[in-house]
């Protein structure tokens, strides 16, 4: 009697389990896809930010110069290097004669954001007749990416696993940065972080800011400087020719060294390095209180002096043309 009774509670307990994982598994799915809804509804709404970014893209997106084109464009990309330290309007007016700037600057991004970047705006079809990306030494050869977010928002499909390879990415990390690619609330959690935190704890944020630039930044040495710069220059270059486009990198004033190896060695290779302002140029006075960043009065010396070197890059250029 006793194995009978048992025997007949077994197969409701596997229904009971059953149909708790079933409630279990759903439960979990219905958080996770009201997570991801979030996400995608309101990063763009409440990030401005992300609004600048997006609205900078889709302009950049839309420029699609041809041979005959009286006022080219020319596309200025870079990081907080260049959204700081350059005077946008400023730069339109002194290019206004001759050239349509669209700047597209993404936060802590570097060379391999903007390589991998650049793959995907030329096949979402922008074709800018020029390229122009602002990088510090450090940030040209800077081994990694900005991660989850440049999967999400700069990045191919294609192209992740390339982009892990390169960057050597483990395992776990991998498997984060392709999530990202495809979901919302993966790609921007850690800017979501940041931006409670920056409202919760300002002060706490605040100081993180000041901890991610440094007054001083470890030297590259100049050997591993020049070899990095060496291929990583031609491999900008030949993408931005094989979509039409002239490729110049801009090297803005910071506290890092190596701007004048980085130019010698696109010199040997062909390519166009621009040293607008050497940092001895400068004294603290044209900088924020972060020592790397460039405040108004740095911003306005340095887009002058850029827009004076692309307007003579860009007219010899025309000429051989």
């Amino acid at each position: 009697m006793h194995s009978s009774t048992s025997s007949s509670e077994q197969p409701n307990e596997r229904r009971r389990l059953d149909r708790f994982t079933i409630v279990l598994l759903a439960t979990v799915f219905t958080i996770l896809a009201l997570t991801e809804a979030v996400s995608v509804l309101a990063f763009d709404r409440v990030s401005k930010v992300q609004q600048r970014e997006v609205s900078q893209r889709q302009a950049l997106l839309a420029v699609r110069d041809a041979a005959a084109t009286e006022r080219p464009h020319v596309a200025v990309l870079g990081n907080s290097m260049l959204l700081e330290g350059l005077n946008v309007p400023l730069l339109e007016e002194k290019l206004k004669p001759r050239i349509v700037p669209v700047p597209y600057f993404v936060l802590a991004t570097n060379y391999y954001d903007w390589l991998f970047g650049l793959k995907r705006l030329f096949a979402e079809g922008t074709r800018p007749r020029y390229v122009v990306l602002g990088l510090s030494p450090n940030q040209l050869a800077s081994p990694g990416t900005r991660g989850d977010y440049s999967a999400r928002y700069l990045f191919r499909g294609q192209d992740l696993m390339d982009v892990a390879r390169q960057t050597h990415m483990n395992a776990t990390t991998t498997s984060s940065f392709l999530l990202s690619h495809f979901s919302e609330y993966y790609g921007t959690r850690v800017v979501v972080r940041g931006f409670v935190m920056g409202r919760v704890l300002p002060s706490v944020d605040e100081m993180m800011h000041n901890l991610n630039n440094p007054l001083e930044t470890a030297p590259i040495s100049v050997d591993l400087l020049s070899r990095l710069a060496a291929e990583r220059l031609k491999a900008l270059d030949e993408l931005c020719r094989a979509n039409d486009a002239r490729f110049v990198l801009v090297i803005p004033p910071s506290n890092q060294q190596g701007a004048e190896a980085i130019a010698q060695t696109g010199r040997g290779e062909h390519v166009k390095v621009l040293v607008p302002v050497a940092n001895d140029e400068l004294d603290r006075s044209y900088y924020q209180t972060d020592g790397f960043h460039l405040n108004d009065k740095g911003a306005r010396f340095f887009t002058e002096r850029l827009a004076a070197n692309l307007l003579d890059e860009f007219l010899e250029t025309g000429r051989k043309d």
